[in-house]
C-alpha cells in the first residue's frame, strides 16, 4: 500500500469516504479524491478534509445516497452525510466566465482533466485513484510540490482575474506549506493587487485567519508586502509586518488581534470594518488593542475593576500575551491568580438596585452598587450581612457629605 493511501486511511473520515467511493463506482461512476487532501497526503501530513470528485451529476448524487445537502447545485457541488461525516462531492467540470470576479457564471460537467485546469494552484489539482492507488496529475502538481513552490494552474492572471481572492490565497499557501512563490505567479499578483479590494470582507477575514494559523505566518506577511497586497488592505503593516506567534492566539480574532496591535487608533478601526467582524470581535480586538496601548494604565485601577474588566474575552487575552512576553509578569500573574480565586467568573453581587429603593436615586444608585461590588471583588465584603451592615455606613456618610 503507498505511503499516500496510507495517510488518507488515517483520517477519520476515511470510512465514510470509503463508503461514497465504492457506492459511486459500483453505480458505474469515475470518484477520485481531490484537491487539498491528496497534496497534504503527498506531504505526509494530516489533511483538514477529504473531498471527493466525481462524474456522477448533482441529481445523480441525491438518487444514489440517502442523506445530502446542496450547497452548490448549479456548480456542480455536493455534500453526502454517511458514517457520522460531512463529506463535498463535487462533479468533475469547467467554468465560463467569471463575472464578478469571484464565481462563474455557469458550469459545464467535464472530465477529470477539464477539472484539474479550472482548479487555482497545481499543489490543489491533484486527483487519487484509490483503485490503482495513484496519483493522476495534469498540472505538474507533483513537480511542483518536490520545488516547494506555489504556481497557478496555466495562465496566471486569467486565474487570478476569474476569482479576486486567489490573490491573497497564494500568500496564504505560502505561509501555509512553507514554500515559495513562482515568479510569474508573483509578477501578476503584483500587476493585479488592486483587485483584492473587491473580495468581500467576510473571505478576506476568514483568509487572513488562516494565513496568521500558518507555520509560515511571516514568509506569507512577506509575499503580500512585496506584491502590494499590504499596500492594498492593510498600508499601515509597511511600517513594520513582523510576526511573532504567540501560542495564547487560537482563535481567528486572536489572530487578528496580534496582526492589529500596533495599528494606529484610525488604521484599526478601517481594519476591523474591512474584515466585517462581528460585533463581538470587534469589542474584543479592541479591548486587546486599548490595554496593549497603555497596561500599565490599566494597573492604576483598583483590583475590583481590573477583575470585572476581565469578563471582556479582549483584556484577558491581551494580559495573557503580556505574560508570555514577561511584560508586568508579576501585576498580571497576581490578578490572574485572583480571577482564578473567583473561578474565573464574577460572583452575583450581594446588593442589588431593591436594597436601595427610597435610600437612593438617580445615578447615586449605581455609584453604590458598583462600590459594594468591588468591596466584594477585593474581599472586603464577604457575606450579604455584612454588605447591608456596609450599606448602612454608606449612606450614613452620603447623609453626613
Amino acid at each position: 500500500m503507498s505511503q499516500v493511501q496510507l495517510q488518507l486511511e488515517s483520517h477519520p473520515h476515511w470510512p465514510a469516504v470509503n463508503a461514497i467511493y465504492h457506492k459511486l463506482q459500483s453505480a458505474g461512476y469515475k470518484a477520485f479524491l481531490a484537491g487539498g487532501c491528496v497534496r497534504d497526503a503527498l506531504l505526509g501530513v494530516p489533511a483538514n478534509d477529504l473531498d471527493v470528485a466525481t462524474n456522477a451529476t448533482p441529481d445523480q448524487i441525491e438518487v444514489l445516497f440517502d442523506k445530502t445537502v446542496n450547497v452548490g447545485k448549479a456548480f456542480g457541488v455536493m455534500r453526502v452525510l454517511v458514517a457520522g461525516a460531512d463529506i463535498e462531492v463535487a462533479t468533475f467540470r469547467t467554468d465560463g466566465d467569471y463575472g464578478d470576479g469571484r464565481r462563474p457564471d455557469y458550469v459545464q460537467f467535464s472530465s477529470p482533466q477539464e477539472d484539474a485546469q479550472r482548479r487555482d494552484f497545481t499543489v490543489n489539482a491533484l486527483f487519487y485513484d484509490l483503485v490503482a492507488q495513484k496519483v493522476l496529475d495534469f498540472v505538474e502538481g507533483e513537480k511542483d510540490l518536490r520545488l516547494r513552490v506555489i504556481r497557478t494552474v496555466g495562465d496566471a492572471e486569467k486565474r487570478f482575474q476569474e476569482d479576486h481572492l486567489r490573490l491573497l490565497r497564494a500568500a496564504r499557501f505560502v505561509a501555509q506549506l512553507d514554500f515559495s512563490l513562482d515568479s510569474k505567479t508573483s509578477a501578476a499578483i503584483e500587476k493585479m493587487a488592486p483587485l483584492v479590494k473587491t473580495v468581500s470582507g467576510e473571505r478576506l477575514r476568514d483568509e487572513m485567519g488562516k494565513l496568521l494559523k500558518s507555520p509560515a505566518a511571516s514568509k506569507g506577511l512577506q509575499i503580500m508586502q512585496t506584491t502590494g497586497l499590504l499596500q492594498e488592505l492593510f498600508p499601515f503593516r509597511l511600517r513594520d509586518n513582523s510576526w511573532v506567534h504567540n501560542y495564547e492566539a487560537k482563535d481567528a480574532w486572536q489572530l487578528l488581534a496580534l496582526f492589529l496591535r500596533k495599528a494606529p487608533r484610525e488604521d484599526l478601526g478601517r481594519a476591523i470594518q474591512l474584515l466585517r467582524l462581528s460585533v463581538k470581535e470587534q469589542r474584543a480586538i479592541q479591548k486587546a488593542w486599548e490595554l496593549w496601548q497603555s497596561p500599565e494604565l490599566f494597573f492604576k485601577r483598583r483590583r475590583g475593576e481590573q477583575l470585572q474588566s476581565l469578563v471582556e474575552p479582549g483584556n484577558l487575552f491581551a494580559l495573557k500575551v503580556l505574560l508570555t512576553e514577561q511584560k508586568l509578569a508579576e501585576e498580571i500573574q497576581s490578578l490572574l491568580n485572583d480571577w482564578g480565586a473567583w473561578n474565573f467568573t464574577l460572583p452575583k453581587p450581594f446588593l442589588n438596585g431593591e436594597d436601595l429603593l427610597g435610600k437612593l436615586s438617580g445615578k447615586h444608585i449605581g455609584l453604590c452598587l458598583a462600590e459594594a461590588f468591588n468591596e466584594q471583588l477585593e474581599r472586603q465584603l464577604e457575606s450579604r450581612d455584612k454588605a447591608l451592615l456596609w450599606l448602612q455606613n454608606y449612606l450614613q456618610r452620603n447623609a453626613k457629605g
